[in-house]
């Protein structure tokens, strides 16, 4: 674990927070242009840290956010994150990029694989370039890998529909194209699992409705009937949980071009990250 200060309230508003966080972002294994602000992705370190800031305010103060198995995540070199998601919002993924960057002994700057859908929200694509995220083209992918750095995955993606609260934690099929990847750049996967970002959503029903970029629209107690405010998640709390990594592409680096085999190993993955969910929220039979 990094050494993560405690801070307080006063801490946030007076720029202490925000100092740490960029410098946890300089010293992180984003490699910057001369200028030392920018990198190929578009991250940017003013931009990043500003939002970086109230992500640790939300996962300290607000989702009180709890790591487990830290400790599995590769402090260099390539790593793929592979989580169940609550689809539409990605609480999830902002609190997992968060702990790693804060949390770890090296920070760590994630990168997400978005869906390309993203970049036709104004504002929020700009955002999501400027915080290291990328847009889920095959370049993009890529170079990620090739880069290697630690990537997110949500398998289900925008494709998965909202999980009501009579359905909470049910793990959708994944899809097959991160396997794909991670056979090809020999990436060892860590499979996730985030529970309490559910019961931060809060859905009632999820209808088919397209909006800004999703294909689905949730009805939540307060969304839509308080506008954009009913957006804002309940504090539930959060718990991040790093299985040991997965060298599927020891046994199988042949295979990414095999969309049978390919089926099989993303199915195993499936069910070990649903025992790990289930394990977690103590529904094991």
């Amino acid at each position: 674990m990094g050494d993560m200060p405690d801070f307080k309230i006063k801490d946030f508003m007076n720029g202490t927070v925000k100092e740490f966080i960029a410098d946890r972002i300089r010293n992180s294994d984003v490699v910057f242009t001369d200028n030392g602000e920018y990198d190929e992705f578009g991250t940017e370190v003013e931009g990043a840290a500003d939002f970086f800031t109230f992500l640790t305010f939300m996962y300290k103060k607000y989702f009180r956010v709890d790591l487990h198995g830290l400790g599995n995540l590769p402090v260099e070199g390539p790593g793929l994150l592979v989580s169940n998601h609550a689809p539409i919002l990605p609480i999830d993924g902002m609190m997992i990029g968060t702990g790693i960057l804060i949390e770890m002994e090296k920070p760590r700057l994630i990168r997400a694989i978005v869906n390309r859908s993203i970049s036709d929200i104004p504002f929020f694509s700009t955002l999501m370039y400027r915080t290291g995220q990328v847009i889920g083209c095959d370049e993009n992918v890529r170079r990620v890998f090739e880069n290697g750095n630690l990537v997110l995955v949500f398998p289900t993606g925008a494709e998965g529909r909202p999980h009501s609260i009579f359905n909470k934690y049910h793990l959708d099929k994944f899809t097959l194209g991160f396997m794909e990847y991670a056979l090809r750049h020999r990436t060892p996967i860590i499979p996730t699992c985030v529970t309490g970002s559910e019961e931060a959503a809060m859905t009632l029903v999820g209808i088919d409705l397209p909006l800004a970029g999703f294909k689905h629209l949730p009805l939540t107690p307060i969304f839509p009937w308080l506008g954009p405010l009913g957006l804002v998640p309940f504090p539930s709390k959060f718990d991040i949980y790093f299985g040991e990594p997965i060298h599927y592409y020891k046994d199988h680096a042949g295979d990414a071009d095999n969309p049978e085999k390919v089926r099989e190993i993303v199915d195993d993955l499936h069910d070990r990250i649903k025992s790990m969910l289930d394990k977690a929220l103590g529904r094991e039979s």
